[in-house]
């Protein structure tokens, strides 16, 4: 029989040896982070948007796309159309015009605004075609944050807006709206061809007019009325080379 004194000792060499292997694992997997640091293949940690969960699919799939955007280090100076899906020389992928952009692509906003930046993923688009120009606006999602892109795509500025929920305004708008952050006056007004996919949250309605509120600075209310139905955006006007797409698929 094995007397206490030996079966302390076999089991303590039994300790010794799996810290052992845990100690080579370890070793191992600090020289690979090593290497892969060396060679400037190491994955971009991101952090999660607005407290998302980080095995959210969808928070992932964005940290994916704007990692690979950073390892390529593409230097972005305005909105680029080029053919969707064909690869930029350097082997990155082709970055997309707002005029191309589908349910599914992801837009990174980098204006410096605090309440409206972040990486988006496109739920629905609007085209909305009056004469000869298309203004495009695209309903995105963050984490939860969602937020409008609104505007020609050969613009240099536009707007993103947070829709406004209960906004008790229906049929034509008054020339003056009053929100929390002061007086909005209409500034611009048409009527349009509209198109819409995706989740888009619109009626399906062929005509529609737009209406641009100013509030002075950069604020801006964007209103779209569908017969009697109305729906608000409050935001801000940014500049569009503060705006990178990044394709979906």
């Amino acid at each position: 029989m094995l007397t206490f004194a030996s079966l302390l000792a076999a089991m303590t060499i039994a300790g010794a040896f799996w810290v052992g292997v845990l100690a080579a694992r370890r070793l191992r997997d600090w020289g690979e982070g090593r290497r892969a640091l060396d060679d400037g293949t190491s994955p971009l940690a991101l952090a999660a948007a607005g407290g998302a969960a980080p095995d959210d699919p969808r928070t992932r799939k964005i940290r994916a796309l704007v990692a690979e955007r950073l390892r390529h280090d593409r230097p972005q100076t305005g909105p680029v159309s080029t053919v969707r899906g064909q690869p930029t020389p350097d082997g990155a992928p082709a970055d997309l015009d707002l005029s191309t952009l589908r349910a599914g692509d992801v837009v990174v906003i980098e204006a410096g605004e605090a309440d409206h930046d972040g990486d988006y993923i496109v739920e629905g688009i609007a085209h909305l075609r009056e004469g000869g120009q298309t203004t495009v606006v695209a309903m995105m999602q963050d984490a939860g944050k969602a937020r409008w892109l609104v505007g020609p795509p050969n613009s240099e500025e536009w707007y993103v807006v947070a829709p406004v929920a209960g906004h008790g305004l229906s049929g034509e708008p008054p020339r003056n709206i009053t929100r929390e952050r002061g007086t909005y006056s209409l500034m611009r007004r048409g009527q349009a061809s509209a198109a819409c996919t995706g989740h888009h949250g619109r009626p399906e309605l062929p005509r529609v007019a737009t209406y641009v509120f100013s509030g002075g600075g950069k604020d801006v209310l964007w209103l779209e009325r569908w017969d009697h139905d109305v729906v608000l955006g409050e935001g801000r006007t940014i500049e569009a080379h503060a705006v990178t797409f990044l394709p979906g698929s």
